[in-house]
């Protein structure tokens, strides 16, 4: 049986130890957006950017 890990977290840990890699998903969102492909340019940008956001820890 093959091992498999969660892709969520795999991403957040690569964009956390290689800023390269986070600055080649956003060079790849921009290039879908102008591509005419803004639903997988989103789905990029919500992996990019939404584990960045720990909603448990909101002042409000």
């Amino acid at each position: 049986m093959a091992l498999t890990r969660n892709f969520k977290q795999t991403v957040i840990e690569r964009v956390e130890r290689d800023p390269e890699f986070a600055k080649a998903l956003l060079d790849e969102a921009a290039t879908l957006f102008l591509s005419d492909e803004p639903e997988t340019a989103r789905l990029i940008l919500r992996d990019l950017v939404m584990p960045q956001w720990d909603l448990n820890n909101w002042p409000c």
